[in-house]
């Protein structure tokens, strides 16, 4: 009796210790799957991530931290048409905030964007006037800019498309970015405790960047392309503070292009150190000697610590651009051009459809553009069983909801 009890015991002790240790393996991809960030489409190319509760309770005393806050409180600030309609208390309730990057149809780039937190869902959706998804901006050859709430009460932001991609995952657990290894992988090695975190799947973000920008090189960057085309993925996180210490974690195809990657890398920190002009050349040099650079196998990291003069400088250079944005649209305000008139069309032969008016676009029709601006906003109610769900891009493998 005794025997089977020790038995029993070490058999409830055992699995307590795998438990353990498959919890510390998820990493932050077990956050993924357990949260609402897993409904972004699954064919997304790139995740960022900031816990702001975790900023928040830093106290932001930093120059830099205050700056940036209000920053992002200036009117005309791209949060402001949000916090007008669902109300100031809405930024204090944030406890984190997620953007993810999704490739669009012909070769552009779309994003969908997350705010979790303590959120009154009765109240969110009364704020969209109870619709689904809420569409605030709609001009003529750019994405719309929509809200939804999702099932949890977060709060989607982005292209209508995207959010009813998100919506659908959401009801189906598993068919969003929950289920993309290429994004999971890499955030495996990600520990929780950072205040941000994300990862890159560098092979389809490489491919969608060339597809976007007809460049052989991404961004602009020194590295060759096909250097950069053995790079599998991209992970990092973030601990903030005064200053910010940031670790990148890497994997390559084969160990001989990890030691060709980290080499390029150092090259890049040894021109940075050339090319410091007098001015910044303190600031910028501290930086560049926080950085380490190693490599194991296929595996390569790079840590970074951004000394607080830096990180101003940097906050103090966005608030620069910012203000002069807002002077140059200010100075030279767009003009809508006036509408042409059009003469009336002839009728059409008895048994053909009439054409449609000027200046729309049969939803039907492939490669079409939105009509025009939408004189208020839009809303989209939820399918009734049997309706077609919705779906991402072409090539996207992000499912609907099956239908109840």
């Amino acid at each position: 009796m005794r025997s089977s009890r020790r038995k029993a015991l070490a058999a409830a002790l055992g699995l307590v210790a795998l438990a353990s240790g498959c919890g510390r393996k998820g990493g932050a991809a077990a956050v993924v799957r357990a949260s609402v960030i897993g409904t972004y489409p699954k064919e997304s190319v790139a995740l960022f991530v900031l816990e702001v509760k975790k900023v928040r309770a830093l106290g932001g005393d930093a120059p830099w931290m205050k700056k940036l806050a209000a920053l992002a409180d200036e009117e005309g600030g791209p949060l402001q048409e949000v916090v007008k309609r669902l109300g100031a208390e809405t930024v204090d309730q944030l406890g984190r905030l997620s953007v993810a990057v999704v490739p669009d149809a012909g070769h552009h780039i779309a994003y969908g964007v997350l705010a979790e937190g303590s959120f009154d869902p009765a109240k969110m959706r009364a704020a969209l006037g109870g619709r689904d998804v809420l569409t605030l901006v709609e001009s003529e050859g750019r994405p719309d800019f929509s809200l939804s709430v999702l099932p949890d009460g977060s709060l989607a932001l982005g292209p209508r498309r995207i959010l009813e991609v998100m919506r659908g995952n959401a009801a189906a657990r598993g068919q969003g970015l929950d289920a993309d290894q290429a994004l999971l992988e890499p955030l495996e090695r990600v520990r929780t405790e950072a205040q941000l975190w994300g990862a890159l799947d560098c092979k389809n973000l490489g491919r969608l960047v060339r597809d976007a920008t007809s460049a052989g090189d991404l961004g602009g960057l020194l590295l060759p392309a096909r250097k950069l085309d053995a790079l599998l993925s991209l992970a990092f996180r973030g601990t903030i503070g005064e200053s910010v210490d940031l670790d990148v974690l890497g994997r390559a195809d084969a160990e001989a292009n990890a030691r060709n990657l980290a080499d390029a890398v150092r090259g890049l920190v040894a021109l940075g150190r050339i090319g410091a002009g007098r001015e910044q050349a303190k600031a910028w040099l501290d930086f560049l000697d926080g950085i380490r650079i190693d490599q194991k196998g296929a595996d390569l990291s790079l840590h970074a610590s951004i000394p607080p003069t830096t990180m101003q400088a940097f906050v103090e250079q966005m608030v620069s651009v910012r203000r002069q944005q807002a002077v140059t649209a200010a100075e030279h305000p767009a003009v809508q051009p006036p509408v042409a008139e059009h003469p009336a069309a002839p009728a059409p032969p008895a048994g053909l459809p009439a054409p449609a008016p000027p200046g729309r676009q049969d939803p039907a029709t492939p490669g079409g553009r939105p009509a025009r601006p939408a004189p208020s906003p839009r809303d989209t109610q939820s399918p009734g069983p049997g309706a077609p769900g919705n779906t991402a891009a072409p090539g996207s493998s992000s499912a609907a909801p099956p239908g109840s």
